[in-house]
């Protein structure tokens, strides 16, 4: 977890199924972009979903999709589900 003014992360149990299906330099570079999430909402790449069941924000790392809500009282982001674009919509 990050300290600071940064937000922290809370993963879903899903997730780590999810990583595991995905090819590992995908992985690596998913990784990086989650870390830096942790300066949310100055980060590109993010945008809001309207309507999605799941999650409010994805964060677009190349044909990768984060799918995360946002708790800003408590500086929490919840990483929900991560997946090729053609299964995460």
């Amino acid at each position: 977890m990050t300290s600071g003014n940064n937000f922290s992360f809370v993963y879903a149990k899903s997730v780590v199924k999810d990583v595991e299906k995905i090819h590992s330099l995908d992985r690596i570079r998913i990784k990086e972009q989650i870390e830096l999430l942790s300066a949310f909402p100055l980060v590109q790449n993010i945008k809001r979903l309207t309507n999605h069941p799941l999650a409010d924000f994805r964060l677009r790392v190349g044909n990768y999709r984060v799918l995360f809500d946002v708790d800003f009282d408590n500086r929490k982001l919840f990483i929900l589900k991560i997946g090729h674009r053609k299964d995460v919509y």
